[in-house]
C-alpha cells in the first residue's frame, strides 16, 4: 500500500520539486498539502502552491490553508523582487474552508490518521499550534520527516537554518513534543547538488509534471551557481521525499537536539548532542549523509 503522507509547504522553488515528486511517486499517497508562511508571505506561498498543483497535475490533492506568521515576532520572507513565485498560469484550484490547523487536529485525531507521515519542509507553526489546541497529536502522528535545521552551520545565519529560524518557537514545541522525528538538514542536503547536466534526464521524461520540475530545478541552479558560485543547484526539500521513498539514501545518526531560542547570535540554531556527552535522551534521528547517485535515481524515479 503507498505510504499516505500530508506535506507542510512554503512554496518556494524547493518545495514545488519536493510535491511533484511525492504527488507522482506510485509509493506515495498524498493527502492535504497545508501552506505556511516562510520563503514568502502565506498569501505568496498559496498562490505558489495553487499554481505548481495546477501545473503539475496534482489539482485533486486538497489544500488547507496554515498560519501567515510565526509563533513570536515577524516572518523572515521578504517582499517584491526576492519572493521566489512560480513560472506558471494562475490556477483554478479553490483551497479548502477549514484552517490547516484545525484539519491536523481532525485528521490526526481520526483513525484515518494513525498511518500517516507528517512532512513539514518550511517553518512548524502549523504542527506547533496544531499541538497546543490538542496535546494528544503527540501520541497520533506516527512520524515526523522533515526538512530543517543543521548540526554544524547554519545557510540564514552561521549558526541556524531558514525553515528553523523562521519560527524556533514552533520547532522548540515539535522537537521536544515525543513524536519520532528525521530530520533531513542541511549536512544532507548540501551534499545533493544538481548539476545542468542532471536536469537532461528529466526533461527527457516527457511528463507534463517532470517539465514542471525541470523548469523549476533550472531556476534554482542558475541561482546557485550565479549569486554563490557553487557547481550546481540545492534542490533541499527533494531530499526529504527521497529518503521516504527510500530510507537508504540518507544516513542517519540517532542525538538529543534542542532548539535555541534565547542566543544573541545562535537563536534558531538545532543544538545536537552528536556524542551523547549530556546523556539526555535522543529524540532525533538526524541525517548526516547523503547517496547523491541514489538521490538523483529517486528523483527521475519520481517523475516518471
Amino acid at each position: 500500500m503507498p505510504q499516505k503522507v500530508i506535506m507542510d509547504v512554503d512554496t518556494g522553488s524547493d518545495d514545488a520539486v519536493a510535491m511533484l515528486m511525492a504527488g507522482h511517486h506510485p509509493d506515495i499517497d498524498l493527502v492535504a498539502i497545508l501552506p505556511v508562511h516562510g520563503n514568502a508571505p502565506l498569501s505568496v506561498t498559496t498562490d505558489n502552491t495553487l499554481r505548481l498543483l495546477s501545473q503539475g497535475q496534482l489539482s485533486h490533492v486538497p489544500v488547507y490553508i496554515g498560519a501567515s506568521e510565526p509563533l513570536i515576532g515577524p516572518i523572515l520572507a521578504g517582499e517584491g523582487d526576492q519572493v521566489v513565485r512560480m513560472p506558471f498560469p494562475e490556477s483554478e484550484i479553490q483551497p479548502q474552508e477549514q484552517h490547516a490547523v484545525n484539519f491536523l487536529v481532525d485528521y490526526y485525531m481520526s483513525e484515518k490518521g494513525q498511518d500517516t507521515i507528517y512532512m513539514p519542509i518550511g517553518p512548524l507553526t502549523n504542527l506547533a499550534l496544531a499541538l497546543r489546541i490538542q496535546p494528544a497529536l503527540a501520541k497520533r502522528i506516527p512520524r515526523i520527516l522533515t526538512m530543517g535545521g543543521a548540526y554544524l552551520e547554519g545557510n540564514t545565519t552561521p549558526s541556524a537554518e531558514f525553515n528553523i529560524l523562521a519560527d524556533p518557537e514552533a520547532a522548540h514545541i515539535v522537537y521536544s513534543a515525543g513524536i519520532p522525528i528525521t530530520m533531513i538538514g542541511l549536512e544532507v542536503t548540501d551534499k545533493a547538488i544538481i548539476t545542468k547536466a542532471d536536469i537532461d534526464p528529466i526533461r527527457a521524461i516527457g511528463t507534463p509534471w517532470a517539465d514542471a520540475a525541470a523548469e523549476i530545478i533550472d531556476i534554482i541552479v542558475d541561482i546557485h551557481m550565479q549569486r554563490y558560485g557553487k557547481p550546481g543547484g540545492i534542490v533541499y526539500d527533494a531530499c526529504t521525499v527521497a529518503a521516504l521513498i527510500d530510507p537508504s539514501v540518507v544516513r542517519t545518526q540517532p542525538m538529543h537536539i534542542d532548539v535555541e531560542l534565547d542566543g544573541k547570535y545562535t537563536r534558531g540554531r538545532t543544538v545536537a548532542d552528536t556524542r551523547g556527552r549530556k546523556d539526555m535522551p535522543v529524540n532525533v534521528d538526524v541525517g548526516t549523509d547523503i547517496d547523491r547517485e541514489l538521490f538523483l535515481k529517486i528523483l527521475y524515479q519520481s517523475l516518471k
